[in-house]
Parts: C-alpha cells; structure tokens; sequence
C-alpha cells in the first residue's frame, strides 16, 4: 500500500518567484511525481494470460501474479481542486453548478459525472474552443495524471470514514453546533453538558470542552458521535416560542446526520440501508440551514459540504 499525499513544493532556485507561479510549480512537481509512480499501473508491459492478473516484479527481484485493486483516500475541497486542476469551490466527480453545493439532490435528478478523458481531449486540443469549454467547466488546462488512468478517479473505493464523516462531515457539524449554541447564548450551558458526560465502557471522561480542544482525531469523533445528539437536545431544553422552532431544527438536523453516519459504517448494504441513508440524507439537507447563520459563515465554517459526496463508496 502507498499513500501519495500531496505535499507543496518549494522553489528555491527563483526566490521572487511569484504566488501563482508557486503554485502552477508545486502542481507540475505533484503531477510529475503522480505520474511516476501510477503510469505502471497500468502494467501493459507484463500482461499474463490469466484475465485481470499481472506479473510484478517485487523487491526481491521475483514477479509475482497478483490483481491489482486501486483505491483512493478522501481529502478536502483545496486538495481535491489541486490534485485535479479545478478551480475553487466546484465538485470534481460532477458537474455540479456552484451555486447548488451543498444542496439536496434526488437520486434520479443527478448532475452529469466529470467526464476526465473529455478534459484531456480538450487540453490536448490546445485551441481556443477547448480553452473556452474548459474554462465553463471549471477546469485548468494543464497535464493532469488522473486524466490518464484507466478508472474514473470519483468511482475507486474509499476503504474507511476517517476523512468521509468523522474528521469531515462531523467535524463541520462540531463547529456549526459550536456557533449556533454560542449565537443563543446556550454555550455555557453546551459546555456543562459536555463535561459531565461520565466515563463508560471505552468512553473516555472529559475533561476539556469542545472549545479547548485545539485539534480532533478519528477516534474522538468516533466518541463524541455517540453522545453529541443528547447533549445538543438537552442544552436546547426551554427557550422563548419564537426559539423553538430553530432549537426543534437544529435537533433534527443532529439527528439526520448523524444517523446517516451510523448507516454508513455498515460493512455492507442492501436496498433498504440504502434507502435509510438516502431519508437520513433528504432530512439533513431539510434542516441544515438553522446553521448557516451569519456568524457560522464568519467564522468560515458555513461552506456547505455534502455528504452524499464523502460517502459516495457506500452507495
């Protein structure tokens, strides 16, 4: 197994170098790098007469049969739109216009896949035509590696929830809470709560509230998953009429993703998980927007990301 994370190359030869010079630099040196290492993969030059097997030649000088499986690891939006020479805020496994992120989709209303080969068509063209379609796609023209696999990028496995929902979807949710509860004054109250969740089982006591913690981890999301709902519903308890509609919202919007969370840590499926998913997914997306309030959006953790898009293995 190798994991390729994507590093930032410094220029030291040219100092004055210019940021976006940097940058299309780093991107080159990454895809460079990328396509050293992936290009035999394809493994043309070894085929064996055995349908989906190759011969590899491994460390010790000997080839081996073995049937190569690709996966991928999830990152977030900035590295995803490095990787694949995207422009900023714009999905890279769909055609999704900017203005719909982050919105509900029905299965049967989906957004046209990104179609990689079609970009590198275009990018190879090198004419005016293909510069002007590359640009209403969102999409820089520049060699690309992942334009030059033999999968689609957006369809390889993501073999674990770490980066999809645990340090992702419910990391925003974590500081989504953090804003709404300190936008109604209920924080103190929130951070009671928190603190006087006993230790039980392979529940760790705590001894920190959300705010003083610095950084968090997999396994402490895995935790907090557990308890986050009763601690948010008690900590909304009361509140004036006008408040109890925002409160009853920012409830169920808790609930639904974090009940899509429990679904999606199944290790399999069938038509029916399926379809609690797709419910626990249409009820977030009803209800996120008792969020998305001024302060949230401040704070730069209003940007609105999608589920369906972390977990989309699991489907």
């Amino acid at each position: 197994m190798v994991t390729l994370p994507p590093i930032p190359i410094k220029n030291r030869i040219i100092p004055q170098m210019g940021l976006d010079e940097q940058q299309q630099t780093n991107r080159e040196v990454l895809n460079e790098v990328l396509r050293r290492v992936l290009q035999p993969l394809t493994f043309k030059q070894h085929p064996s007469t055995e349908s989906g097997y190759y011969n590899v030649l491994c460390a010790d000088g000997n080839f081996r049969r073995c049937k190569l499986v690709l996966s991928a690891c999830l990152a977030d939006c900035p590295e995803y739109r490095e990787l694949h020479h995207l422009e900023r805020h714009v999905r890279f496994w769909c055609e999704c216009p900017k203005n719909e992120l982050g919105d509900y989709v029905h299965p049967d209303k989906q957004h046209p896949r990104r179609d990689h080969n079609h970009d590198r068509t275009l990018s190879d063209a090198n004419t005016k035509a293909a510069d002007a379609e590359l640009s209403s796609r969102h999409v820089h023209r520049v060699f690309n590696v992942f334009r030059h696999i033999p999968w689609i990028v957006s369809d390889l496995p993501k073999p674990d929830l770490l980066h999809t929902m645990q340090i992702g979807m419910l990391d925003h949710l974590q500081k989504w809470i953090f804003h709404f509860m300190k936008t109604h004054e209920r924080l103190d109250k929130y951070n009671a709560i928190w603190l006087s969740v006993p230790a039980y089982h392979d529940l760790t006591p705590k001894n920190k509230s959300y705010e003083e913690v610095s950084q968090w981890n997999g396994k402490e999301m895995k935790e907090m998953s557990r308890y986050l709902l009763g601690v948010v519903t008690q900590s909304l308890r009361g509140g004036s009429p006008a408040q109890r509609p925002i409160f009853n919202r920012a409830i169920e919007c808790t609930w639904a993703l974090l009940e899509f969370y429990m679904y999606a840590q199944y290790k399999s499926h069938d038509d029916a998980t399926l379809s609690y998913m797709e419910d626990a997914l249409h009820h977030f997306h009803t209800f996120q927007r008792c969020f998305l309030t001024r302060a949230s959006r401040q704070k730069g953790e209003g940007q609105r990301q999608c589920p369906e898009n972390r977990t989309r293995e699991k489907e």
